[in-house]
């Protein structure tokens, strides 16, 4: 009998550290300035850790199947497509060409669906969780397959967003309705008109803070301004984004935003050199993004 998988959401670093000592696997366990929590298979790629690749990409290509016989999961945060692709490879779940024996006598065509090498799309997903700027997902099967979770999924940051993206995964490598693949591409085009229709403050030439229920970033980097305190009211979650690595160093010197976030209020901010985030489990208000746009407009390196 196949194990059921367990996953644990938790906002609190020593929370995360104890599960580990228990043999639970740690992904994207993230927290800021605390650190990052690692299990055996190091399975984070920010702060401290970001020279590591993503770990759907990792998961899949170095380590698919390993947790199949002890599915215990600990995650924080949102359950992100990188983060659930991840857990759904360490389990097993996901076509792979390891899988042979186990379709050895399935009919050909589920056979082949079985057994196929998604790397691509563990590339994809890595590429448009680490350097997102200019990748058009809607011209590629596998992005607008990655377009399709992103659109099925919530901003809920809790074990229940967290199953069901790993089960959406599953979902969706079995066979994606064309309809819904084809509504995809329409939604995207719909994206990118909300995200034009963010409120805007702009702090600087430099620095804006955009306040949106769509994620538009793409859109803000070349519209709005390089650097971006994107805020949503709904969980009150705060995202600082620069358009690449190049340009975030440029603007902050060696290590881009990771040598801002410590000076952000309140602590616990974290993420990579060009992009990042408000503390883990915290409900930030509209004041406290502008402040910490402002914080960050200071910071910038005086050419």
């Amino acid at each position: 009998m196949k194990k059921a998988i367990e996953i644990v959401h938790v906002d609190e670093k020593a929370v995360a550290d104890e599960l580990v000592a228990q043999g639970y696997e740690a992904i994207e366990c993230s927290f800021g300035h605390f650190g990052s929590t690692l299990g055996p298979l190091a399975m984070d790629h920010h702060g401290a850790e970001s020279h590591r690749e993503g770990v759907a990409l990792r998961a899949y290509r170095d380590h698919f199947g390993v947790c199949k016989d002890n599915p215990k999961f600990v995650v924080t945060g949102a359950a992100d497509a990188d983060a659930t692709f991840a857990i759904a490879a360490l389990c097993g779940f996901l076509p792979h060409p390891s899988r042979a024996a186990e379709f050895e006598k399935a009919p050909p065509p589920v056979k082949a669906a079985g057994t196929k090498d998604i790397s691509t799309l563990a590339a994809l997903v890595n590429k448009v969780d680490t350097a997102p700027i200019g990748v058009r997902l809607e011209e590629s099967e596998e992005g607008i397959t990655l377009l399709l979770w992103n659109q099925m999924s919530s901003s809920a940051q809790d074990t229940t967003a967290f199953h069901a993206g790993v089960d959406r995964w599953r979902a969706l490598m079995g066979r994606a309705p064309k309809a819904l693949l084809s509504a995809a591409k329409t939604e995207e085009a719909n994206r990118v008109t909300e995200a034009r229709k963010a409120e805007v403050i702009k702090v600087s030439n430099k620095v804006a803070v955009v306040e949106s229920a769509a994620w538009g970033f793409d859109v803000w980097y070349a519209e709005v301004a390089p650097i971006i305190v994107a805020y949503v009211a709904a969980n009150g979650n705060v995202t600082i984004g620069c358009p690449d690595t190049e340009s975030a160093e440029k603007y902050f010197g060696n290590g881009g935003l990771k040598n801002v976030f410590a000076k952000l209020e309140p602590q616990g901010w974290g993420g990579r050199e060009a992009i990042g985030g408000s503390p883990r489990g915290q409900k930030l208000t509209r004041e406290q993004a502008l402040e910490a746009a402002r914080v960050i407009d200071a910071a910038i390196i005086k050419s």
